[in-house]
């Protein structure tokens, strides 16, 4: 599938005029299409209306609600990281990863 646009910064860009609940959905499904419709902790891929968007740095933790804090997650990763720091919870479930760990890193950077 084609992205609507580049990248969800367009979204982020726009957000003050975007309050639609149709321009939240686009704004969720070009974060999700940005990591190909995948995971970024487990790798797997997924139907859009699979995944969900994980907080990398937790809000319970002063993360923001913002694109460059967002990332596409399967729900059982999602739920099983919870608060946790999200590369020391990675490595414990799935070992080191320094491709799916760059992406993370450039991304919220």
């Amino acid at each position: 599938m084609t992205p609507l646009f580049p990248n969800p910064d367009y979204y982020l860009s726009n957000l003050i005029a975007m309050t639609s609940p149709e321009a939240k959905r686009l704004w969720r499904r070009a974060i999700k299409e940005h990591f190909g419709n995948t995971c970024i902790y487990c790798g797997k891929s997924y139907e859009s209306h699979d995944l969900t968007l994980d907080h990398v740095h937790p809000r319970c933790n002063g993360g923001e609600t913002i694109t460059s804090n967002l990332v596409a997650s399967c729900h059982s990763c999602n739920q099983s990281k919870g608060s946790n720091n999200w590369k020391e919870w990675m490595r414990a479930h799935f070992g080191p990863n320094n491709v799916r760990e760059q992406i993370i890193l450039s991304y919220i950077k």
